[in-house]
């Protein structure tokens, strides 16, 4: 697992924090109930975090942003245009596709006890889940791959979007057609709220204001941005000023903790939940990224090698850690009974089992089918191994 001499190590750790998030809101859902908690602790409860641990997600969808227009500002330079989209596919694909098709087939075989795929109308389940339409349609594969539709969406309307921004002329405007199309979700957002009644569970919630691409891609479009005012930092005397890139941080990381630990997330949905929650989400995680790839922040707690390790991972991590909480489940329940404990000591004892299992998919995931052609690509020479210089010279 080498790390790239050009990486921005920090954002590993966020990569490794936002797919933690994310497996542990899953292994935590068969033992929280809002009225029963996990852990209290004066008044609150340790299991809060935990069950809000979805908002890994928006982490990760600022990540992508970010690291997406990094790469191409990074690899085509200023210039990048349509004769760099078929090579830009080519990578994308590569990065994306191959894991993601083997872990439909692990979730359709039948070969993870415990877990198994409705076989109604499977053919067409299978084929929209193909083309990344589960944001759209139901992401019932398995219900984490919604958030793949929304990034392969991304993926694909990325290189116009680039296009059309780096050919303004004006960084001024560069940066107000940036915002603006980071504003765009919350926009439509409103007007879904202006036309539709009735939805007042997560349930309804999550069809209409979540899943779908056009109302959830903020965090994606704040780390396009992000990635442009790194690239712009020599012309940005405030990205030098370590005071002001420290309070960035803590800027984003302040409301963020306190979205994630505050209270139960969605419970219940209010206007808060509808409006404002995704693109608040969105900006704190975003100061949080921008600040640590310009220096700031306490960023030798996200250097460790252990959070590299994990971020290297994540990817196939995501795929596969769903599939096991019913094995974990029995074997916890096998060996401790399980109605001998409360919901917080089970959840202890499960979790080991739990994490042991999904990390060792994970491994065998990431070296069977995502590494190999992560090598494959990389070892595919074209000009675009070129610095963008040497490409137009």
């Amino acid at each position: 697992m080498p790390r790239s001499p050009t990486a921005i190590p920090e954002l590993d750790g966020l990569r490794a924090i936002a797919v933690l998030l994310v497996v542990v809101r899953h292994g935590v859902n068969p033992f929280w109930s809002e009225s029963d908690g996990l852990f209290p602790v004066f008044g609150w409860d340790l299991g809060i975090p935990m069950t809000n641990g979805w908002i890994g997600v928006d982490l990760f969808f600022v990540l992508s942003g970010f690291l997406i227009t990094h790469q191409v500002l990074k690899r085509y330079g200023k210039g990048f245009g349509r004769p760099d989209v078929g090579d830009y596919v080519y990578r994308r694909a590569m990065r994306i596709v191959p894991a993601y098709f083997v872990a439909i087939a692990i979730a359709l075989s039948g070969l993870i006890p415990y877990w198994s795929v409705s076989g109604d109308r499977l053919g067409a389940r299978v084929g929209y889940h193909l083309l990344f339409l589960q944001d759209y349609l139901p992401s019932n594969i398995l219900s984490v791959f919604w958030s793949l539709g929304v990034e392969e969406k991304f993926y694909a309307l990325a290189p116009f979007l680039l296009m059309g921004i780096l050919r303004l002329d004006s960084m001024r405007g560069r940066y107000i057609a940036l915002g603006a199309v980071a504003l765009l979700p919350t926009v439509f957002r409103v007007i879904t709220t202006l036309t539709t009644s009735g939805i007042d569970d997560y349930a309804d919630f999550f069809p209409v204001y979540r899943s779908p691409f056009h109302m959830t891609f903020d965090g994606l479009a704040v780390g396009v941005l992000a990635a442009f005012i790194y690239r712009d930092r020599d012309q940005l005397a405030w990205t030098s000023r370590p005071r002001t890139v420290n309070g960035l941080f803590w800027a984003g990381a302040i409301p963020y903790l306190w979205l994630a630990a505050g209270q139960p997330l969605m419970d219940s949905i209010s206007l808060f939940d509808k409006l404002v929650l995704q693109a608040a989400l969105g900006w704190t995680a975003g100061a949080m990224l921008l600040s640590l790839a310009l220096g700031g922040g306490p960023s030798g707690v996200f250097r460790h090698g252990w959070m590299f390790v994990v971020s290297k991972l994540s990817y196939s991590w995501y795929l596969m850690h769903i599939m096991f909480v019913p094995l974990a489940l029995r074997i916890t329940d096998g060996l401790f009974g399980a109605d001998t404990a409360s919901p917080g000591v089970r959840f202890v004892l499960f979790a080991p089992t739990y994490l042991a299992l999904s990390l060792t998919a994970a491994f065998a995931l990431h070296f069977a089918a995502e590494k190999p052609f992560l090598i494959l690509r990389d070892r595919t020479r074209s000009d675009h191994e070129l610095t963008p210089v040497a490409r137009s010279a």
